[in-house]
C-alpha cells in the first residue's frame, strides 16, 4: 500500500484538479445559456457531460483516498482494507495494454454518436471482454452504463445458425414480442436512443455463421444508419455503440464489410474492426510497473525485476498476465471477475 505521506500528497493534488474542473464546468454551463447556434450548444453539452463525468471520477478517487488516509489501524477491519486494495489494483490494471484499441475508439467516440466495432483476439485469453468493459468506461463515454445495455450471446445453440432466433432474442431484450420484424427492432432502438445511451454487444460472434453476421450488418445496421441519416432534426446527444466480440480472429477473414484501416474519412455507417489484441510487450509491463508502483502492494512493486520475470512466464498473454498480477497481490481474479466485468 502507498505510504500515508504519498496518499496525502495525492489527495491535495486531486483537490486542486477538482477545483479546476469545477470552474471549467461552471463556465461551460454559462456559455451554453448564451449560445443560440445548435451546433455550438451541442458541443457545449458534450463538454459539460465530459466534465461532469470527470468530477464524478475525481470525487470517487478523493473518497477512496480519504478512506485510505483515515483507515483503521493494522488488523482492524481487514475486509475493508482488502476491498480498497483491490479497487486500487483494478484501476491499475486498466492502465496496462490495449492502448491502440482504446485510443482509436476514444477518438471515434469523441467525433461520432454511433458505430459498430469488432473486438478481436486469437483466444479468450486475450481479454476481449476486458477490453469491452474498458471501452464502456464512463471516462470515455459519460454515463454509458446508466443507459440501455443489450448483451446477446451468439453461441447459444438456437442462435448459431438461425437468424430468426437472434431476432427473437433481440426483440425480447428491447421489450418487443416474439416474431417482431427487424424493422420494428430498429424502430425500438432508435426510440431508446433518443433518451439514453445504448450499448449492444454480440458475444461469441465468431461462433455464429457468416450469413447471420451479414444479416445483422446488412439488415439491422444498414437500416438503422439510414434512419439516422434521414432524421436531420435529431441532435444525437447520446451514444449508440455496437460491439461484436470475436475470440478466434476469424470474422475479419469472412469479408462481411468491416473496415480494417481507420482514417479520417471513415464514416460510422461502415463497421470498423479495431486492431487485433496482441500480447503485452515486456517494455509495456516494465513501464506499467514503474508508473503504477505507488498504487500496488510492495509484494509486486518492491522487486520489479523479479516481478517481470514471473510475468514473462505468461508470454504477455493478457488474461493469464492479469491473473498472475492478482495472485502476486493476494487477490483471486475469479472472485473479482463479476465485479470488474460488468458486461
Amino acid at each position: 500500500m502507498p505510504s500515508l505521506k504519498r496518499l496525502e500528497a495525492k489527495y491535495e493534488d486531486l483537490e486542486e484538479e477538482y477545483e479546476e474542473v469545477r470552474k471549467k464546468l461552471k463556465w461551460f454551463k454559462k456559455e451554453k445559456i448564451t449560445k443560440t447556434d445548435s451546433e455550438a450548444k451541442y458541443e457545449l453539452e458534450r463538454r459539460i457531460e465530459e466534465y461532469e463525468a470527470k468530477l464524478e471520477e475525481i470525487e470517487a478517487e478523493l473518497d477512496e483516498l480519504e478512506k485510505q488516509i483515515n483507515q483503521p489501524k493494522a488488523g482492524e477491519n481487514s475486509d475493508l482494507e482488502k476491498s480498497q486494495t483491490f479497487d486500487f489494483l483494478y484501476k491499475s490494471l486498466l492502465k496496462l495494454g490495449y492502448w491502440e484499441q482504446q485510443n482509436l475508439f476514444e477518438e471515434i467516440a469523441g467525433k461520432h454518436s454511433h458505430g459498430v466495432f469488432l473486438i478481436q483476439g486469437r483466444s479468450k485469453d486475450y481479454g476481449q471482454r476486458w477490453l469491452l468493459n474498458r471501452l464502456a468506461s464512463p471516462s470515455i463515454i459519460p454515463k454509458i452504463l446508466e443507459g440501455k445495455s443489450i448483451i446477446i450471446d451468439l453461441n447459444r445453440t438456437s442462435s448459431r445458425t438461425d437468424i430468426l432466433a437472434i431476432w427473437d432474442e433481440f426483440a425480447g431484450r428491447v421489450g418487443l414480442p416474439e416474431k417482431s420484424l427487424p424493422s420494428q427492432i430498429t424502430e425500438k432502438i432508435c426510440e431508446l436512443w433518443k433518451s439514453q445511451n445504448v450499448l449492444i454487444a454480440f458475444n461469441n460472434a465468431d461462433e455464429t455463421i457468416k450469413e447471420n453476421l451479414c444479416d445483422l450488418l446488412n439488415i439491422f445496421w444498414a437500416s438503422l444508419t439510414q434512419k439516422i441519416l434521414a432524421d436531420n432534426s435529431q441532435e444525437h446527444s447520446f451514444k449508440l455503440m455496437i460491439f461484436l466480440i470475436d475470440y478466434q480472429c476469424v470474422i475479419s477473414q469472412w469479408n462481411v464489410g468491416f473496415v480494417e484501416n481507420y482514417d479520417s474519412d471513415w464514416q460510422p455507417n461502415l463497421p470498423l474492426g479495431l486492431p487485433a489484441i496482441n500480447p503485452f510487450l515486456e517494455k509495456d509491463m516494465r513501464d506499467w510497473l514503474n508508473y503504477q508502483s505507488d498504487f500496488l502492494p510492495p509484494a509486486i512493486s518492491a522487486n520489479k525485476t523479479e516481478t517481470l520475470r514471473m510475468l514473462s512466464e505468461k508470454q504477455g498473454i493478457p488474461m493469464p498476465t492479469f491473473r498472475k498480477i492478482c495472485d502476486l497481490c493476494g487477490c483471486n481474479w475469479f472472485e473479482q471477475e463479476n465485479k470488474w466485468l460488468r458486461l
